[in-house]
């Protein structure tokens, strides 16, 4: 019996694939398809799912690279604080 898989699911696995982290016989036994259908699959949608993958990796990378600038602001704000309240109990001490 052939059941018939979307596109978009055929990407799935071909993406997962490409991820590098899972051998062909990982990816078929995760997704319920065989070794063999993964690789038609990988060779039918690896230029398409290039595209794909590389957009994803420069959008992961941007919200790093917010992510990261958040971060530093943050600390910035809490030394802000910090000196303030430090100069505040420092007079009170006086």
């Amino acid at each position: 019996m052939r059941v018939h898989r979307s596109d978009d699911f055929k990407k799935e696995v071909v993406m997962a694939y490409m991820k590098g982290d899972k051998s062909i016989k990982d990816i078929a036994i995760e997704y319920n398809v065989a070794r063999s259908t993964v690789s038609d699959w990988a060779r039918k949608y690896s230029e398409e799912c290039q595209y794909k993958n590389t957009t994803l990796k420069t959008d992961e990378s941007a919200v790093s690279v917010e992510i990261r600038r958040l971060n530093l602001q943050l600390k910035e704000k809490e030394i802000e604080f910090l000196k303030k309240a430090a100069a505040f109990f420092a007079k009170e001490i006086d």
